[in-house]
């Protein structure tokens, strides 16, 4: 499958073909301005339900670029919430980590809170002075959930609701069966690189036959397609995605082939299905391999047939990123599920490690201002789109 030279770009005259300044990636200037500006305003993915599947179970996330610790948690009344994770005594955590709990509890005085975020015991209350619990309770977050992906709004009153937010995906990723994967790996890193440099080198596969010439040598690039060029974008308001291609002559590997002879799904061998498989591969690619779906500002959810991975990229700092990666496949009913499941799970882990080789040396480079602009071909229209919708949304009213 070959792609059409320059197919793409010129249909977007609004985003331009020029090189794009660098600044955006090393300044720490610009990096408070998004900060404020974008991700205090932008829904957030913080978690899946399945991370809280059950009433009381919650996870604690400390967001640098919040200044925030925040509680996602499954209220015992079976609504999914977020709170500021601090004591509205003094501001100490009640809350780390993860785990299940029937409410939380302040080391520092003891201040207790249930899990719907109201203030249950005060110790030595009657010393307190004009003490009103109901309106003591932990402070919430605007908090929603979309086909299993939770979400919050730093904002007192978001400009979207989160069904708003996601809309342009209703008729794609909305019809994916999210309910029917199961997580099966989760990864973390820090990295020396802007969260807009990290984001770059997931959501175009010009890199794929250099970058990835080992772990999936022949997975997605072919004789007729070295570069991976990918069959088309869909661009809208803040999001975006991209389709890539497949090799439908991969050669497979001894455990890949006896899983896919019982009916298993493989990362390698795409979606080369006749019916297709809900929410994906909107365009009809004859060789697909997975819909790259991008939630702005840092929430990917890599979609095929019978697994879906997610990436989120936190910036700590204008130029270092904290990256979580969850991998999510079909329940495993047979052997050959879970052979399929485990060998998912070890190309998806080996090509993100490559995926890794080149992120600080990349940041290196920029930060030296050896060069001042990147510069974007037809096949990185989505890197050209993030920048625009970035500058964008903090010029927005």
């Amino acid at each position: 499958m070959n792609a059409p030279q320059q197919a793409y770009t010129l249909k977007h005259p609004e985003l331009g073909t020029g090189p794009i300044s660098t600044e955006p990636n090393i300044s720490p200037e610009y990096f408070e301005r998004e900060r404020e500006q974008l991700f205090k305003k932008c829904w957030l993915n913080v978690a899946h339900l399945q991370e809280v599947p059950k009433p009381g179970d919650y996870v604690v996330w400390d967001l640098a670029v919040l200044n925030a610790s925040v509680i996602i948690v499954h209220g015992q009344d079976g609504q999914i919430r977020a709170f500021h994770n601090a004591c509205t005594h003094r501001g100490n955590k009640v809350a780390e980590g993860r785990g299940n709990s029937k409410g939380f509890a302040c080391g520092f005085h003891g201040w207790t809170f249930n899990t719907e975020g109201n203030l249950a015991f005060v110790p030595d209350e009657g010393q307190f002075f004009d003490l009103d619990k109901q309106c003591l309770g932990l402070k919430a977050i605007n908090c929603d959930v979309w086909h299993g992906a939770i979400f919050i709004n730093m904002m007192d009153q978001p400009r979207e609701t989160l069904a708003e937010w996601m809309s342009d995906y209703d008729d794609t990723l909305g019809q994916f069966p999210f309910q029917e994967m199961e997580l099966m790996g989760c990864w973390s890193a820090d990295v020396g690189v802007s969260w807009k440099v990290f984001v770059d080198a997931f959501q175009e596969s010009y890199h794929v036959g250099f970058v990835h010439a080992r772990s999936v040598p022949d997975g997605f690039v072919t004789q007729d397609n070295p570069y991976c060029h990918v069959p088309g974008f869909r661009l809208f308001d803040y999001h975006r995605a991209t389709t890539c291609p497949a090799n439908p002559k991969h050669s497979l590997w001894p455990s890949e082939a006896v899983a896919m002879k019982q009916g298993a799904m493989s990362l390698t061998a795409g979606g080369l299905t006749e019916e297709g498989y809900p929410g994906t591969n909107p365009q009809k690619i004859e060789d697909f391999g997975f819909d790259i779906n991008v939630i702005f500002p840092n929430f990917f959810q890599d979609v095929s047939n019978g697994w879906f991975f997610s990436y989120n990229f936190w910036p700590t700092a204008h130029n270092r990123t904290l990256w979580q990666v969850k991998l999510f496949t079909l329940k495993p009913k047979t052997p050959a599920d879970l052979v399929s499941a485990e060998l998912t799970k070890v190309v998806l882990r080996d090509a993100i490690r490559e995926d890794l080789n080149t992120m600080e040396s990349t940041q290196q480079g920029l930060d030296s201002r050896a060069v001042d602009t990147v510069l974007f071909s037809d096949q990185e229209l989505a890197c050209r789109h993030q920048y625009a919708v970035v500058e964008n949304f903090m010029n927005r009213d």
